[in-house]
Parts: C-alpha cells; structure tokens; sequence
C-alpha cells in the first residue's frame, strides 16, 4: 500500500495571488526545477452564457483572437516572437470559460505576455478573416459530427439537458455560424473580456519581481470592467430519455450519463472512488466483465466531470451492432450491483492503491505539484493539496459507494446518448430503465 508516501507530498502549494487595480486577478507560482515557464489566460465566458441565436460564438471567438491585434494585424505577426523562440500557444473553449496558454523557455516569458495582454484587449476582427473563419468552423463541426465518441457525447448532453445553453453544442450549429455578423463578435468581446472577468496564471522558472513589473505595464490598463454572473443551468430528472441516432455503421457507441454533483462538493471524492472501481485498470469491473468476460467491446469507460452548477457521471463504450442490447444490459447490471452489494474491502483497498499510485506518477511533471491551484481560484473555492485529496479518498468507505450509488444510479436519472443502425430507442429505454 502506499499510504506512507502521503507523509512526503508537501502540506501547502507555493503560489503568490494578487489583484491588479484594474481588477485582474494574476496567480504566480514559481517551480524552480524547470527551464520553461507557462501562461494561461482564463476569460469567464463559455458556451454556458450563450443564448440561441449566438450558439457557437464563444468558440468562434476563440479562433478570432489569432487573427491579429492593433499592433500587429495577422496572425503571422501576433504569434512571430513566441514561433521564433521555440514556444506553442493554443486555446480552448468550455461551456464556462475561454483559456489562452503558452509555453516557452523562461528568458522568453516576456513574448508570452505580450501575446495574450494583446489578445485580451486589441484584437480588430478583420472582416475578411471573420469570413473565411466561418469556413473553418464548419469543418470543425463537421468533423466532431462525423466522430462516433464526440457525437455520442453531444447526443447525450442533449438527452440530459434539453434545449438550453448546457445543452447544446459548445462549436454551435453551422447555421448559427454561416448568421453570425461581426459586430455581434465585437459586441461579445468587449462584453466578456475584461479584467475582472479573467484570471492570469503564470507557473514555472521566472522571476517574480520582473514578472509583476512586466503584468503591471502589459495588464493594468485601466478599461470597462464588471465582474459577470455565472449563468446557472436546469437540471432535469425526468426519468429514463434515450437520444438515438441511426447511421449506417458497424459499431454502436453508447454513452450512459447521470446528473451529480458541482465542483468541491465533497461526495465527488465517493464518486471518483466509483468511476475508478468501474473503470481504472485491467482489473476494474466493466474491463473484467465486459472486455474480458463477454468480449464485447474494444473500448470501454467511465468518468465524473464536474463544473460550477453540476456534474456529470459518464459511462461509455463501443460495441459490435448486434450485441448492444446485451451489452448495454451488462452495463447496467453492474451498476445496479454497485447499489445492492458492498465492494469487498480487499477491492477497495487495491483500488485506492491505484488512486494514489497514478497521482505520484504524475508528480513526474513539476506543473502537476500546482494544479490545484488553478480550478481552486477559478471556482473561489479553498485550495486542497494532492496530499489533502488522497486523504480523503483514503476515507471512502464501501458504505458511502453504495450510498452515492443509490442516489444517482436511479430511473429519473439515467439518460443515453446512442449512434447505431437498425434499432429504435424505445428498445434501448426499456433496458436502461431497469437499473
């Protein structure tokens, strides 16, 4: 077991957090064993805080920052000093947040910041970009379309969420990009990102006084500012929904999804226990049953994602066409076996053993050690250390699996995402409804 190794990982994080007077929320925490530093840039505003008719614009927008700034207006110069110096930017969208990284060599810190206080406050939109971006934006959403894993998940999110923001698509629908007019993207922008709507986290080899010197002048410009509402969802329990999507292919994939709890309540702890006895290892049960046992599917797994207002407890798979309903019926059995039997404590040793085993190997990457920093600030919440989140799972106890099982693993709150061919999804409901 290595619960002693508990005793080595450090009690606190070193990190300095400040607000600048514009309102900017910036976080440093300095790792000295490294040669690189990273930003990233994080703009509360996601898919979540979107209405119908600009579905997609949050993500649009993320591509449109690229496309240049007053001072250097395309996107081969915004990004010429971080490229020349051996750097790599990207970006990403959420349904609650926009974030903006980069990684370099900690002598070039400098071009980094430069880059994204640019994007943050001076992009220009070009017209003609703004148009041949739609372009992109459709193939990218085709592409997520014509992916058996991304199209199960969205159908899915649909089946749980229905026809509001945490239900739909976080690229949006080709015909709300093929609408949207420039001056909404302005609009949005100069809505969202502003400085008390963003936190600035810088981690890695740097020097602290420099690096304030150069936020201060790069960051603190005095502009419009207010601090936005995070737009709450519905969540439905509304019994057993099944999305189903006919296609002609070989293998259906599934994706079972349970409405549970937001970020840092503390039953997640309980349901991480529960996504790895059901999916961490070759050992775990739906690998042992389903993989091995019945040799049913090639990939086969589970998850709990969690954001402000909710989480999301998945369980997914891709099975042969003609063997779905067995397998589905399988899956659900197992579930149901987590509600009624104990895991013998032996199990749940073994599979804390595995919790705590894959988080050391991680500490393998020095960013790793300030994680918790990041979602802890983001959510406003008290920052937990690796050390204090291994404890906890240590607590877990068959009892409280059980419990959590009974309580999200129920009909009003089982729904299924499905792509496959030839079925109807009253012959899939029937299945799921049993659990």
């Amino acid at each position: 077991m290595l619960k002693h190794y508990l005793d080595e990982l450090p009690d606190t994080i070193n990190f300095e957090k400040y607000t600048l007077s514009n309102g900017l929320t910036v976080v440093l925490a300095p790792v000295k064993k490294v040669f690189s530093v990273r930003a990233n840039l994080f703009v509360k505003v996601g898919s979540q805080y979107e209405n119908k008719n600009i579905n997609g614009i949050s993500h649009f927008l993320e591509h449109m920052v690229f496309k240049g700034t007053e001072s250097k207006p395309n996107h081969t110069l915004l990004v010429k000093d971080i490229d020349d110096n051996g750097g790599q930017q990207n970006a990403s969208t959420s349904y609650e947040a926009t974030c903006f990284y980069a990684n370099i060599g900690f002598e070039y810190l400098n071009y980094v910041l430069e880059f994204l206080s640019d994007i943050f406050t001076n992009c220009i939109f070009p017209e003609e970009e703004f148009k041949k971006e739609k372009g992109v934006i459709i193939e990218e959403i085709r592409m997520y379309e014509d992916n058996p894993r991304y199209k199960v998940e969205d159908l899915l999110i649909k089946s749980m969420y229905g026809d509001q923001p945490a239900g739909w698509n976080i690229a949006g629908e080709e015909k709300n990009i093929q609408q949207m007019a420039r001056n909404q993207m302005v609009q949005y922008y100069n809505q969202y990102y502003n400085p008390k709507n963003a936190i600035l986290f810088i981690v890695g080899n740097f020097d602290k006084t420099k690096t304030k010197n150069l936020i201060s002048r790069l960051f603190n410009k005095k502009i419009p500012s207010k601090k936005i509402s995070y737009p709450k969802s519905k969540i439905l329990f509304n019994g057993p929904q099944v999305n189903l999507f006919n296609k002609d292919i070989q293998e259906t994939h599934f994706m079972l999804g349970f409405n549970t709890f937001p970020a840092y309540d503390k039953r997640n702890y309980v349901l991480s226990t529960i996504d790895n006895v059901l999916s961490s290892g070759f050992n775990s049960k739906l690998w042992l049953n389903i993989r091995e046992r019945l040799g049913g599917t090639y990939y086969m797994g589970s998850s709990n994602d969690t954001m402000y207002d909710r989480g999301v407890f998945q369980l997914f798979g891709g099975v042969n066409n003609e063997r779905s309903e067995e397998i589905l019926t399988e899956v659900i059995q197992e579930l149901h076996r987590l509600k009624t039997q104990k895991i013998d404590n032996v199990e749940l040793e073994k599979v804390k053993n595995r919790s705590i085993s894959n988080t050391l190997m991680w500490f393998d990457d020095p960013y790793y050690w300030v994680s918790p920093i990041y979602n802890a600030i983001f959510y406003n919440h008290k920052i937990e250390t690796h050390k204090e989140y291994l404890q906890k799972l240590l607590n877990v106890t068959s009892n409280d699996i059980m419990k959590i099982s009974n309580e999200i693993f129920t009909p009003k709150n089982i729904k299924l995402g499905i792509l496959t061919k030839g079925y109807k999804a009253e012959q899939f409901k029937k299945i799921i409804s049993k659990i």
